[in-house]
């Protein structure tokens, strides 16, 4: 059995396994949710659930250091999970 890929919860910092957490790609300064797992680029992972999302998106500083830009140049494209 192969072992899955850890990855931590930007929201509440939690470690899971990288299937039980959404994913979140950074492409031409938009973070986008990525739900078929074809979108390349910079991403970041949160929990499924509103505090832990609600913190993912409140915490700018944190976001910039994941998809490795300055403060201000990331953009959400809410359209996506809502």
């Amino acid at each position: 059995m192969k072992a899955q890929p850890i990855r931590t919860c930007l929201g509440c910092g939690k470690r899971f396994p990288k299937n039980q957490l959404m994913k979140f790609v950074l492409n031409n300064e938009m973070v986008r949710l990525e739900s078929k797992g074809t979108r390349q680029g910079r991403s970041a992972y949160c929990c499924n659930n509103k505090h832990c999302l609600g913190i993912f998106f409140r915490q700018k500083k944190k976001l910039s250091r994941a998809f490795r830009v300055q403060d201000g140049q990331i953009s959400f494209e809410l359209k996506d999970w809502e």
